[in-house]
């Protein structure tokens, strides 16, 4: 089976660091559904990843090399957005819309570029005072019907007592040093947002008249997601005449105990319905703001419906014209944009990236891998799974 080029890792190398975190390479795959599209060019000229992150995961792991590791037996990957809706919102009272308040979408089609940008991580295995974890992000570009795409990472880095200091190599807000058991899962997630917000300032600031399709929300102001990050990104969009559009898979915005996206189920047709005066009135406005106008949007004929933000400084009829232009320019198939979904794809973890990345940290780190043992597995058998699905 033909070989073609399937990934292009862009990070910076510098002596005497590991290759795995910091060396520039090209691998080949071979051909799926999706290589035809795909190519790993870069021609919007991104730059590299900043020595913060490499500093980062140098400083990191300084502090486990030669512990023990225990492998998860169900390893999960986190793509949670840090953005994402606030959790103690629940039910939302609004009001009927009338069918003029549906905007009809017309694919258009254009010349503008369109570029998405994903990201995640996973936890390779914990030790005793922490855990041994991983960053990947993708951006990709679709340009005349062509598909490519730049992969960063994997990045691996530790998060533990002993790590917390590494942690100003990143200038995340809010982080302290933990006394006693660290909070693993919430700093995990502002080291995947600082990584995803550089991405999309970088593509922001190299973006010319273009289509920036992000996961998650343009909700800021929470701990995990300062509200200036947001801003910087949408003024320089702004600024080069490109439109932001974040498209959440889930949403805790409710109605009468419903999704709102299910104010759309009866619309097989591509359409927006406008509800960010419903929404945003809802709630004060800080210290949670609502920095994109809120949407419910179904992009393709009996698709799926999405919440999704465009930034509220774009009036809303120039915000229709632009999903206009994405809906007749890429692909949206079930109503997702196939840019953002390969911007997902590259950037998740497989079961054979873990196993490399485990067999790297043994190799260099020199640490010990060991399986963790599922106590309620072996206590319960079969009947002790259910809840470890779920936790």
């Amino acid at each position: 089976m033909r070989q073609l080029r399937g990934v292009q890792e862009r990070t910076t190398r510098r002596g005497g660091e590991s290759e795995m975190n910091h060396r520039t390479h090209q691998s080949f795959t071979t051909q799926q559904k999706i290589s035809n599209f795909l190519s790993a060019d870069d021609p919007l000229d991104l730059e590299g990843l900043p020595d913060r992150f490499l500093d980062f995961c140098r400083h990191s792991i300084e502090g486990a090399k030669g512990d023990l590791i225990y492998a998860e037996p169900a390893l999960q990957i986190s793509t949670g957005r840090a953005d994402d809706d606030v959790s103690n919102w629940e039910v939302l009272v609004l009001a009927s819309f009338q069918d003029e308040d549906i905007i009809p979408l017309q694919p258009i089609p254009s010349s503008r570029l369109v570029v998405a940008v994903d990201t995640s991580t996973i936890r390779l295995g914990e030790y005793v005072n922490g855990s041994l974890c991983a960053l990947r992000g993708a951006v990709v570009l679709l340009e005349r019907n062509r598909y490519r795409y730049v992969r960063y990472g994997p990045l691996i880095f530790s998060l533990g007592i002993n790590s917390f200091s590494a942690l100003q190599d990143l200038a995340i807000p809010g982080w302290r040093a933990f006394s006693s058991e660290p909070n693993i899962d919430g700093l995990l997630k502002r080291v995947r947002n600082a990584l995803e917000r550089w991405l999309q300032f970088n593509v922001s600031t190299s973006l010319s008249h273009g289509i920036i399709l992000i996961d998650g929300s343009l909700t800021a102001g929470t701990p995990d997601n300062p509200s200036k990050e947001v801003e910087r990104i949408l003024e320089e969009a702004r600024r080069s005449g490109s439109m932001v559009i974040a498209i959440s898979k889930k949403t805790k915005l409710r109605i009468n105990n419903q999704s709102i996206t299910d104010l759309l189920e009866n619309k097989s047709e591509p359409c927006l319905l406008n509800v960010d005066e419903e929404v945003t009135g809802q709630f004060p406005p800080y210290p949670v703001r609502f920095l994109g106008r809120v949407f419910v949007g179904k992009l393709a004929r009996a698709g799926y419906a999405f919440r999704m933000d465009v930034d509220r400084e774009i009036p809303v009829q120039q915000t229709a014209d632009g999903f206009d232009q994405l809906v007749g320019t890429d692909v949206v198939d079930q109503g997702y944009p196939e840019t953002l979904r390969f911007a997902h794809i590259l950037s998740t973890f497989t079961a054979n990236d873990v196993l490399a990345m485990q067999a790297f940290s043994c190799a260099r780190l020199g640490v010990q891998l060991i399986p963790k043992i599922a106590l309620r597995r072996s206590l319960f058998g079969p009947f002790g799974t259910a809840w470890e699905a779920y936790h």
